[in-house]
């Protein structure tokens, strides 16, 4: 339909409803490509742990089972058409088991021997690095822990990805849970495991440069903020997309919000991970920037449209007034307003949304300002008097996200697992102590702040007991 369509059956524009345009400028969202494993590594858990492992049935199942999991990722993958509900089912079933593995070294390291070098090679999702052949950037690491954190990034940006389906097929409430998840996981990152590995490296400050963006904490701490906004994005969605005049203070609170915490995810980002923030698509900081100002915007509309309901005619147009310039192309870099859109941009999409809301937005200020001038004769302050301005409403949409722990995997001769839970209580008949038994016990853990994940582990059990 043409973009008048959205008000041209009302005579009277000030009482005009909200036009279509606000709703998919509201809750526009980028899709990032996922972290990719390199499709020539070749590695198997089950080879390269032969001789500590094949002793013990148990743990050589698991190893098997490992490789088959990771192989059915890498064919995903591959796949042209990339089911990221699938592909996030088999990270959920892999990720458990190379974290179990991952605790079975660290619990047993005079028995946990390789027979084979363990390479684990990823290209980034959030950055855009080519080699000379235009080919994406490969990273290579030993660390299990490497091989645990892509794995559960991947799985955040394939959650990301389901919901930005939803978002398309209209679906908002299931895109915001999908997006509230993936902010979840990247909080666990960026708050727990990440800080503990980087504790521990010793490689930290050519790790801070050279590894992948994934891996950074203050990249995971800003996309926690990403996706959080992003969350409440489909929220403002769902309450646009009802029938009936919404609340429009709520509204506009909420659109205030999404600004402050996408505001906020380039504030962190350019503060704690600047070197990965120059390596990101510019296209996608220009939609960032966008949305900030069309947030902003949408906020201001909101406002002056609860002004003008409430009777308060002046400081409605006044706010109204504000929302117009909001909305307008700046003039520079550094200027008010919205970024310059490339034609053949992404951006270009929204040209008709943005020029719908313009052409809305002015044909209701000239309604309003004829009526003020006729029948309100209502004081114009040049701006919104700070008393009258709305206050973010923020609801942090993050659903809590726990890496599963399993017990460790016996490794070793069989002769010598009989000592392998030396120092703790051992209550697997002689194999590894328990993750609980072997954290509670093991000295490097001595004197170390539990962790999150430690507490939420206590606290379910207690549960679980009651």
């Amino acid at each position: 339909k043409s973009i008048m369509t959205d008000y041209d059956a009302f005579p009277d524009d000030s009482a005009a409803p909200h036009p279509d345009s606000i709703l998919r400028l509201a809750s526009a969202v980028h899709r990032f490509s996922i972290p990719y494993i390199n499709p020539e590594d070749q590695l198997s858990f089950e080879e390269s742990f032969k001789s500590c492992a094949s002793p013990h049935g148990n743990t050589l199942t698991v190893m098997r089972l490992t490789d088959s999991r990771r192989q059915a990722i890498k064919k995903n993958m591959a796949d042209g058409k990339l089911n990221h509900a699938a592909l996030s089912k088999a990270l959920t079933e892999y990720i458990p088991s190379i974290n179990q593995i991952l605790l079975s070294c660290k619990f047993q390291p005079e028995v946990a021997r390789l027979d084979k070098r363990l390479l684990f090679s990823w290209s980034s999702g959030i950055e855009n690095i080519k080699t000379k052949t235009n080919k994406p950037h490969h990273f290579d690491s030993e660390a299990l822990m490497f091989e645990l954190v892509l794995s559960l990034a991947t799985f955040a940006i394939s959650e990301s990805n389901v919901g930005c389906d939803s978002c398309i097929e209209g679906d908002f409430p299931a895109a915001s849970r999908q997006f509230a998840r993936t902010a979840g996981i990247f909080h666990t990152l960026g708050d727990d495991i990440l800080p503990n590995w980087m504790a521990n490296s010793k490689q930290h400050a050519r790790m801070e440069n050279e590894s992948l963006a994934e891996t950074r904490v203050g990249v995971c701490v800003a996309f926690a903020m990403l996706y959080t906004a992003m969350a409440q994005q489909m929220a403002v969605a769902t309450v646009l997309v009802k029938p009936g005049v919404p609340n429009y203070a709520l509204v506009g609170k909420l659109c205030a919000g999404v600004a402050e915490d996408l505001d906020g995810f380039v504030g962190v980002l350019r503060s704690k991970s600047p070197v990965h923030m120059s390596r990101m698509d510019p296209s996608f900081l220009t939609l960032i920037t966008f949305s900030i100002n069309v947030q902003r915007a949408i906020s201001l509309y909101f406002l002056a449209r609860s002004l003008w309901t409430a009777c308060e005619y002046g400081v409605a147009i006044a706010a109204l007034s504000e929302a117009t310039v909001a909305m307008r192309t700046r003039s520079s870099p550094t200027g008010r307003g919205l970024p310059e859109i490339e034609p053949s941009g992404p951006l270009q999409s929204l040209v008709g949304e943005m020029n719908g809301f313009r052409m809305h937005m002015g044909a209701l200020l000239n309604s309003w300002e004829k009526d003020n001038s006729l029948v309100y004769f209502d004081k114009v302050p040049p701006s919104v008097p700070a008393n009258k301005a709305l206050k973010a409403i923020k609801l942090n949409k993050m659903e809590e996200y726990t890496l599963e722990m399993r017990d460790p995997l016996t490794l070793g001769p069989k002769d010598t697992t009989a000592g392998a839970g030396q120092g703790g209580t051992n209550t697997n008949n002689g194999g590894p102590p328990s993750y609980d038994d072997a954290a509670a016990n093991d000295p490097r853990l001595a004197g170390r702040p539990r962790s999150d994940s430690d507490l939420a582990r206590e606290l379910q059990a207690k549960l679980n007991a009651s």
